[in-house]
């Protein structure tokens, strides 16, 4: 029997799930003040999933003292390096829950911001050594990559509006390569059947950018991004069944952020007077959203209770 510590083999997959659970913290405050309703739920949620975020990340600092390799033996599948960007995108997200708690929100922030552009440099690192076939893009890869766009959702209301401009165009620039790649390479071959429920991932990215065009302009392009979320939403909605054929995997992880993502932006359409679309969205994201993210995160922390989650998604060992 294996009587190793859990924390030895903490899987970097319990982060995107982590990730989901934030953002529905800031969906359920959302949607408590633009239903003038109480933001409790919001802020309790938001309270458990720090605890949670703050014990799985020492967990892995823990593993990554004991060990320092096992960093590098994360970051060699396409899913490690999602799981270790969603860290540092989850202090980021984190930031903009911790907005009316004073100036401990802009050092999360900023430890977020930092901590994604070394992760982002590993990754890459790690993608050079990498062979050909763990070179090939991936929705993952939009997580190491494209995770800065997070930046505006506090920077903005921090002060770095320009800097989270800056970020926000970069991060573009390399969300249109990457959908570009991912668009040729779903024409040539389909996903296997394990790999379906990480297309969800684009989602976010969609509505991040759009909420962050809500922020700072120009509005042009919060509409743009807004119809584009409604159309993939829409087509996920659509191809459901094809996604989740596979049954319940840990890569399910990947439907908790777009998730709640779609949620926030219809809150911020409802505020710009969108009407009965953005409501319906609000409304039906949040419902939608509350039952899957926590069903997910049930289910990943029973795998991960069991050693079944690192098992799974092959986590290295301290």
């Amino acid at each position: 029997m294996n009587r190793q510590p859990l924390w030895r083999s903490t899987p970097p997959a319990i982060f995107p799930v982590i990730l989901g659970l934030v953002g529905l913290s800031l969906a359920w405050r959302g949607l408590g003040i633009s239903f003038e309703l109480t933001a409790g739920f919001g802020d309790i949620l938001l309270g458990v999933t720090t605890a949670i975020l703050a014990f799985f990340a020492l967990s892995y600092l823990a593993k990554l003292v004991a060990r320092p390799a096992v960093l590098m033996d994360d970051l060699k599948s396409p899913p490690g390096r999602a799981g270790l960007s969603a860290v540092s995108m989850s202090f980021i997200v984190l930031a903009a829950g911790l907005l009316p708690y004073g100036e401990i929100a802009r050092y999360v922030w900023w430890f977020g911001i930092l901590l994604h552009a070394v992760i982002a440099t590993f990754v890459v690192k790690s993608m050079a050594k990498s062979p050909p076939e763990g070179r090939s893009v991936t929705p993952f890869q939009l997580l190491p990559f494209v995770g800065l766009v997070t930046a505006p959702l506090a920077g903005v209301a921090l002060g770095y509006g320009l800097l989270s401009q800056i970020l926000t165009y970069i991060s573009l620039l390399a969300f249109a390569v990457i959908l570009f790649q991912l668009a040729a390479k779903f024409i040539r071959t389909r996903p296997p059947e394990p790999l379906r429920p990480t297309y969800a991932i684009i989602l976010a990215p969609l509505s991040l950018f759009g909420m962050a065009f809500g922020q700072f302009g120009p509005e042009i392009g919060f509409t743009v991004f807004y119809i584009a979320v409604w159309a993939y939403a829409i087509a996920l909605l659509v191809f459901a069944k094809w996604l989740t054929k596979a049954g319940f995997t840990p890569m399910w992880g990947s439907f908790t952020f777009p998730l709640a993502t779609f949620t926030n932006i219809n809150i911020m359409a409802m505020a710009k007077g969108y009407g009965l679309v953005a409501t319906a969205g609000a409304i039906a994201g949040g419902l939608i959203s509350t039952a899957l993210i926590f069903f997910i995160s049930h289910k990943a922390l029973k795998m991960w209770a069991k050693r079944d989650l690192a098992k799974k998604t092959g986590a290295a060992v301290a």
